[in-house]
């Protein structure tokens, strides 16, 4: 079970290192320490520097006294333990300075492990890191760290995606009537972070990540290449959306628009290329999403009914709120 949980992180990107001050106890024994996080959602509290912690199937339940001898040769800082063995009833957890612990129980660490299972990332794979196909997905692993590096970037605050449409030339391009009056406002919307795996033809699979942009006003779902966001918030009036899409109606859109057309070879010993339909696998889906806000124009035109032009895609739509 060590092996399979040190798979299952290192497939996800994790980085685990040996750490000599890490004693434990002989039921209770490390694992290593985070040195660089999985990506993904469903890894539970592993975190940057936590280290991480595994109890091994037994005859007895894991109780306080036990937990008491481990944490009296804990260093500080977060650990994340995982048990095989069932939990004392209203067990009461130890506490020491600077010291900050989460147990899984093994219902916890069955479902984790249940997961991956049902998602195709615990295979034969999982433990062939020393080979070539361990060279391949830490290659796709880091591949996807750099995809995402930009809504890693946008987490933590409230940013506006930078206008790509100049209003001029696109009403010279685009004539639709005279008298335009546009004011300048800017849309509430919602990017989508998806991590999961594309299922193919002749059981092909390819873990891959999107950056998915919902804006319910300009009427559906995106998926970006690079956005570019301002440094800064422009003091225009901000409209929110009605109402936000139910996650399950979002799982929809997101797997309609991945959908994709890809090559491969009906067999490895084969030179042939045919084109086959990639769809991303439900079950393997990990989603997250940050507010944003995008450019736009509400666009009156005397004697017609108003539109509203995104100001990012440069597509027009109807608009019935409020213009001022």
């Amino acid at each position: 079970m060590d092996d399979l949980i040190v798979g299952l992180l290192r497939h996800r990107g994790a980085v685990l290192e040996s750490n000599p001050l890490a004693i434990g106890t002989p039921s209770i024994r490390p694992l290593g320490r985070i040195s660089e996080p999985p990506i993904g959602l469903n890894n539970g509290p592993a975190r940057l520097h936590t280290t991480v912690w595994h109890i091994p199937d037994g005859w007895t339940i894991l109780d306080r006294v036990e937990l008491e001898r481990w944490i009296v040769d804990t260093l500080p800082g977060h650990h994340w333990i995982l048990s095989e063995r069932p939990l004392a009833p209203n067990l009461r957890v130890p506490e020491k300075r600077g010291v900050v612990f989460e147990i899984w129980s093994p219902d916890q660490l069955s479902n984790w492990l249940g997961e991956a299972i049902l998602s195709g990332e615990i295979f034969a794979r999982v433990s062939s890191f020393d080979g070539n196909e361990g060279s391949v997905e830490s290659s796709e692993i880091e591949e996807i760290r750099l995809e995402s590096a930009w809504f890693e970037s946008i987490k933590h605050e409230l940013c506006t995606m930078a206008p790509v449409i100049d209003l001029e030339t696109w009403i010279e391009r685009n004539p639709i009537g005279n008298d335009i009056r546009p004011t300048a406002v800017l849309v509430e919307a919602r990017i989508w972070s998806v991590l999961g795996i594309l299922r193919g033809p002749e059981s092909n699979t390819e873990r891959a990540w999107w950056g998915v942009l919902e804006s319910p006003l300009f009427g559906g779902f995106d998926v970006l290449e690079d956005p570019v966001f301002l440094g800064h918030r422009p003091d225009l009036r901000i409209i929110p959306p009605l109402t936000w899409m139910e996650e399950n109606i979002v799982l929809e859109n997101i797997s309609r628009v991945t959908e994709t057309r890809k090559t491969y070879s009906p067999n490895s010993n084969s030179s042939v290329r045919i084109h086959g339909t990639w769809s991303l696998d439900p079950s393997s889906t990990e989603i997250d999403f940050v507010s944003v806000l995008v450019p736009a124009w509400i666009i009156e035109i005397p004697g017609s009914s108003n539109s509203i032009l995104n100001a990012v895609s440069g597509t027009l739509h109807p608009y019935t709120g409020v213009t001022k």
